[in-house]
């Protein structure tokens, strides 16, 4: 039996499930996975493509000889959509590399052995080295450890770690951007809950128009109590995927704008303490657009006790949400700029949260 170390790497298409598919190949075809490391992304070594990479790098135990082994991969490659181009750096959905075998060296037209530029790139060295960093490069008479100190790449890698059930899409923004409508096209869409805020319910809204100083501190409150009855209700009898168009954190941002400073800070008091109780949005969706849109949707709607909302307030909510939104952690919060409000936009901003889960959850929705 030999040993192999071999790179996995791609960034077209579900890379994570890409991946796995190419790992299941492998074992079917190949021989025994001895160890697998983490997912890493990075991006895109030696072309300007904006379509990150997720690599991987695995340990196998392996009958066949180097050339059985290579063409066994370009196979694989193959099944999994792989169109091989001269450009060697080009986008893919799948690219297996042999980093070593056993310790031969080999150079020959078909394959090199130890893998000529691995040295140079931080996303094989660091898997690599997280899953045997003593392994000794039979060239340099280096270990992996020592390579990735000397390597001069310097683009980032980070692992992508495994993300648990997406269970909670909130979509928020400014007053009459849009958030309820895409909220329930994407739960029709996707066969899910919709969780649509109970704000009409709410009698001191209208009053909070009229006399925003006396009025601000009991409307905020009560929404508060609202939303947090309503999240806490909700999660405490349901597991599957939910979509709402509020988050509690709503109440914190109007709260920031409303609020007097001494009344913001008994506010925020009593929001941590809910807060903490109810799941945080898995993926907080925002949706951004300019005034003009915002007064155009806020006298289509009609309601009266908003016709006379300033761009001065429109302005300190965006405010808020812009800070809010940066708050949140990569990976689980995505922006949706609208320029123009317009038929077949809504498929638009679905297709861009579908891709975005696919590339950050690793599943599709």
């Amino acid at each position: 039996m030999n040993i192999a170390f071999l790179g996995l790497g791609g960034n077209i298409g579900d890379r994570r499930a890409n991946l796995n598919k190419a790992l299941k190949a492998i074992e079917k075809q190949c021989g025994t996975l001895l160890k697998t490391s983490k997912h890493y992304q990075t991006q895109a070594w030696g072309i300007s493509s904006d379509k990150k990479y997720l690599n991987q790098v695995i340990k196998l135990e392996t009958p066949l000889g180097a050339q059985e082994l290579l063409k066994a991969l370009l196979g694989i490659e193959k099944k999994l959509g792989r169109i091989r181009t001269d450009d060697q750096n080009s986008d893919r959905t799948i690219d297996l590399d042999i980093l070593f075998y056993n310790s031969e060296i080999i150079d020959e037209t078909a394959i090199q052995v130890p893998h000529p530029r691995m040295h140079l790139r931080k996303f094989v060295l660091v898997p690599l080295v997280e899953i045997e960093k003593d392994l000794l490069h039979p060239q340099f008479k280096k270990t992996m450890k020592q390579l990735l100190t000397l390597t001069k790449d310097k683009l980032e890698v980070t692992v992508l770690e495994e993300k648990k059930q997406l269970r909670y899409i909130c979509i928020e923004g400014n007053l009459a951007s849009g958030t309820s409508t895409l909220a329930k096209a994407l739960a029709k869409r996707l066969k899910t809950s919709y969780l649509a805020e109970e704000f009409e319910q709410n009698h001191l809204l209208p009053l909070f128009y009229k006399d925003p100083a006396f009025y601000a501190f009991p409307l905020e409150y009560s929404f508060l109590i609202s939303r947090f009855e309503q999240l806490s209700k909700h999660f405490e009898h349901h597991t599957a995927l939910v979509i709402s168009d509020f988050s509690v954190f709503k109440s914190l941002w109007f709260a920031k704008v409303n609020l007097k400073s001494k009344e913001y800070t008994l506010f925020e008091k009593h929001f941590m303490a809910l807060a903490s109780q109810i799941p945080k949005p898995d993926l907080f969706v925002y949706l951004r657009t300019n005034k003009t849109n915002l007064n155009i949707n806020i006298k289509k709607r009609g309601r009266p006790y908003e016709q006379k909302i300033s761009k001065g307030y429109l302005d300190s909510i965006e405010k808020q949400y812009e800070r809010g939104y940066k708050a949140f952690e990569e990976g689980n919060k995505i922006k949706l700029n609208i320029k123009k409000y317009h038929k077949g936009l809504e498929k638009e901003l679905m297709k861009h949260i579908e891709n975005y889960v696919k590339e950050n959850f690793g599943q599709a929705i």
